[in-house]
């Protein structure tokens, strides 16, 4: 039986919708499309159901008279924004019930603006690294009337909904890809978006510090030389990263090349496209060309199996 199936993954962000479409052919994951669409209005937080669905409908239509989606699976990522990221102690004999009640009463304290009760909650227990012992979660709570308007949106175009996910951690899928990565290898993750982007450490596969750097505090640089400082207490220092990936959104070489001399080794760009196979139509498209890196998630998504 065939484990994988043709597979679309959307990355939302404010201001586009990504689209990349991925088929299985003769055992190779194979690039079937990759195409964006700028929106005319924002798409935020805060965006009424009704105004997302339209939005994603008036997007998605213009795409596929392009070219037309044979997938009936479809999955999406969302910007760092899109969520509520914070990190908790939890108790870990908790069931994993009580512990779901546990990150709602904690999400009721954190933000008493909102009802623990409206968000899907998925977390990372961070302990399962060797170097952060404590029984901490990082959490990603997101809303689930956002949820249910992508929902909505699959169901008018006869798709079924499979995953929707952070756009950071959706771009780690790559790091399977890594035939050279050792499972006590660490590496540096970052996710660059509009205005909210984020650094992952992760220890072979398994992540044990996320961070989400806010567009309205320090400067990028600033937030970053924090989080090295506070990697320092957890043993990680530069000797240790076999690596730092980058990913998300376009940058300037200026830009990448000021995290490198930050971290003091040099910037992995992730190519999502590199090890898929695509037809010579869809090599020569520009967005394969020259802005691959931007559809880490939409990729990333898509070749997600479990």
């Amino acid at each position: 039986m065939q484990l994988f199936q043709n597979h679309v993954g959307i990355n939302l962000t404010e201001t586009k919708l990504q689209l990349v479409e991925i088929s299985y052919k003769q055992n190779n994951f194979c690039l079937e499309n990759v195409d964006q669409l700028v929106f005319k209005e924002a798409v935020l937080p805060e965006t009424k159901s009704e105004k997302l669905i339209y939005i994603l409908q008036d997007s998605f239509s213009k795409i596929i008279r392009k070219k037309t989606i044979t997938s009936n699976f479809i999955s999406f990522t969302l910007p760092n924004n899109f969520f509520q990221v914070f990190e908790i102690p939890y108790d870990n004999t908790l069931t994993k019930k009580d512990l779901i009640e546990h990150i709602r009463w904690e999400i009721s304290v954190l933000f008493p603006i909102y009802n623990s009760i409206d968000f899907y909650i998925q977390y990372i227990e961070v302990n399962k690294s060797l170097f952060r012992r404590e029984d901490k979660l990082i959490v990603f709570a997101i809303n689930k009337h956002l949820v249910g308007a992508i929902n909505k949106f699959c169901n008018e175009n006869k798709f079924e909904l499979k995953y929707v996910d952070n756009a950071h951690l959706a771009s780690n899928a790559f790091l399977h890809m890594d035939k050279e990565l050792e499972k006590t290898d660490i590496t540096f993750s970052f996710y660059i978006d509009q205005h909210y982007s984020s650094f992952a450490v992760f220890e072979g596969l398994y992540p044990f510090y996320f961070k989400v750097f806010n567009k309205n505090g320090p400067n990028f640089f600033e937030q970053l030389s924090s989080c090295l400082d506070k990697l320092s207490a957890f043993n990680v220092s530069i000797r240790n990263i076999k690596k730092a990936t980058l990913s998300g959104q376009t940058v300037t070489g200026d830009f990448t090349d000021n995290i490198s001399k930050v971290i003091g080794m040099p910037l992995t760009k992730v190519n999502p496209f590199e090890k898929l196979s695509a037809e010579e139509n869809v090599k020569l498209n520009p967005l394969y060309q020259t802005q691959f890196n931007s559809f880490t998630a939409a990729t990333g998504i898509a070749i997600r199996i479990i």
